[in-house]
């Protein structure tokens, strides 16, 4: 079999319609992704395949905010009762055209309003106004049923301002990942690495994300936020209706992708033919009647998932709209009983390596201010002491884990609402009061953590991410010292993206992130970059805590700085796992 050609016919079906250009004799091109492909053997199934592909789907319900949904209606006659008609069904578009009694009387309405201006000056435009309905109306009736169903196929919702994500740019001195990869691994890591963010983007993109237009002048009335069901559980879909003026019939049409439709109660199925299918019709003489089944309309999801979402398409006429429901699992509440003393809402946690004098110190200096608050100590010393202290839980791992290894288990074991981390050197004073941490939290439930200063200083950072085109990879600068704005009622609280090494957290988000393991030596921000749009994140003046007098012990020193092997592989980390291009922190 030989090269397919392209198909100057394929223009002209509904499937391709929108999308589709011409890019050689033997090649097409996707005018959504820019992306062009060769037919090959396989003709116009090269074009069905493209369109299945994920790249054509974002990139399709982003500029229109539709998928392609060719319908056909056949003509049947006005019925005077509903009728519902399922996807196997189809009838002519002429169905969505008005008859010639209802154009009779919208004539007829055109010159009982004229003949109510007689007197006025309105006359002449009401008379430009009555031969423009009537050229219209002559000129509809004369086209074709093919020439009709153009029209009306055509008619697509506004695109907008809308912009395909394009590849992010490198801003100065911004480090470029590929050059911590070794030349002769990088073709394969890339590979590699597209293919786990494909499988991260099944996982974490949604319906949901769709960019839907909202339709102007439209007489379909539905909810357009807040419709949310459980999964394959029948729910009424609240708010259809249909606004329009007196017609001798109407039809609506109404069509999901992930569910199925159906009207209400078994009584109102057995009038109804087709109920139950993804896709029903309904049509009737009366305006009051359609809109007595559009109230009985309810959708059941048919594929159990714990949180997606479907997108429903309504269509009267000319008229369609798409509105969103939300499928999701209700998830049971997690409470803490914080009850009244502070050490009942919040536990100390540290890690500590090699350095039992300064450990020491850090809990002399939490006993005189809070006696009875909980201290979890992580530690991997390889020669470990141990450290017998009441109110102090002390975890020996097995030697030189790592800093984010030893984070992760002190978190773990914390039982309180909320746990306060510090660094095994610092020294709690007067103005280390947790308190006031807890009650910015207690009154902000959206915060996550919440920073102090440390001898003054708040250590405070904002990110600049860029996601990019998604396939080179994103774009990140983390900026030092650079605020949003500030907490609600909090005027000395400022939200930031990260901050220093002395904050209060609520244990069970910052559990959700988790510090990664495979940084061993040096690491901070890297838990902040991983919780960018998980955590929301605070910086406060007004609570602080002292820091002890640096003095490293020579066999202390060894391990206290990363070599630059480490360094590359944390480079690695960033390029492989944040699936980014570039970083700068400046």
């Amino acid at each position: 079999m030989g090269r397919c050609k392209f198909n100057e016919k394929w223009f002209e079906e509904d499937t391709f319609w929108g999308w589709l250009e011409k890019a050689g004799g033997y090649e097409a091109r996707c005018r959504l992704s820019r992306k062009a492909f060769i037919l090959g053997t396989m003709g116009a199934k090269a074009l069905e395949s493209h369109m299945r592909s994920q790249k054509y789907i974002r990139y399709s319900v982003a500029a229109s905010g539709t998928t392609t949904m060719p319908i056909l209606f056949e003509r049947s006659g006005l019925k005077s009762s509903a009728s519902v008609a399922s996807t196997s069904h189809q009838t002519a578009l002429t169905g969505f055209v008005s008859p010639p009694e209802t154009q009779k009387a919208e004539v007829l309405w055109v010159l009982h309003t004229m003949s109510s201006f007689i007197r006025s000056g309105l006359l002449q435009l009401l008379l430009l106004g009555f031969f423009v309905v009537m050229a219209f109306f002559g000129f509809f009736q004369s086209c074709t049923v093919e020439h009709k169903r153009s029209l009306i196929r055509r008619w697509s919702p506004p695109t907008g301002l809308f912009i395909p994500p394009s590849t992010c740019f490198c801003i100065n001195d911004s480090y470029i990942l590929d050059n911590s990869i070794p030349s002769d691994q990088l073709a394969e890591i890339l590979e590699r690495r597209g293919k786990e963010y494909k499988k991260h983007q099944a996982r974490t993109s949604s319906i949901l994300n769709t960019l839907l237009f909202a339709p102007s002048n439209s007489p379909l009335q539905y909810p357009i936020q807040g419709f949310t069901v459980r999964p394959m559980v029948p729910t009424l879909i609240p708010g259809l209706a249909l606004h329009t003026q007196k017609r001798s019939s109407y039809k609506v049409l109404l069509n999901v992708t992930r569910g199925i439709l159906s009207l209400g109660t078994p009584r109102d199925e057995d009038v109804v033919n087709g109920s139950r299918k993804n896709l029903i019709i309904l049509e009737t003489d009366s305006l009051a009647e359609m809109n007595k089944l559009l109230a009985k309309v309810t959708y059941t999801s048919t594929v159990y998932h714990i949180h997606t979402g479907d997108l429903v398409h309504f269509m009267c006429e000319v008229h369609q709209a798409v509105f969103p429901i939300v499928i999701r699992q209700p998830t049971l509440p997690v409470l803490f009983d914080i009850g009244t003393a502070i050490s009942d809402q919040v536990t100390v946690t540290t890690k500590t390596f090699m350095r039992y004098k300064e450990l020491k110190l850090l809990i002399r200096s939490l006993r005189q201010h809070y006696k009875d608050m909980t201290l979890i100590v992580a530690d991997d010393t390889h020669e470990p002491e141990k450290i017998i202290e009441e109110n102090v839980l002390h975890y020996i791992m097995p030697g030189g884990q790592g800093w984010f290894a030893g984070r992760t288990l002190a978190v773990s074991q914390v039982t309180t609402k909320y746990f306060l981390w510090v660094d095994d050197d610092f020294l709690f004073t007067e103005k280390t009061k947790i308190e006031d941490l807890v009650e910015v939290m207690e009154a902000t439930p959206m915060l996550d953590v919440v920073g102090g200063s440390v001898d003054g200083n708040q250590f405070y950072f904002s990110i600049n991410y860029d996601e990019g085109d998604g396939v080179t990879g994103g774009c990140l600068e983390k900026k030092n010292n650079r605020r949003f704005h500030s907490v609600p009622n909090f005027p000395q609280c400022h939200l930031v993206s990260g901050v220093v090494n002395f904050f209060l957290a609520r244990t069970d988000a910052v559990n959700r992130v988790r510090f990664d393991p495979k940084l061993k030596r040096v690491g901070h921000p890297e838990f902040f970059m991983d919780g960018l749009g998980q955590l929301m994140v605070a910086t406060c003046s007004h609570v602080s805590i002292s820091h002890q007098p640096r003095m490293m012990k020579p066999e202390y020193k060894i391990f206290r700085h990363p070599t630059s092997e480490e360094q590359d592989s944390k480079k690695r980390l960033y390029h492989y796992k944040n699936y980014l291009k570039c970083i700068r922190f400046g």
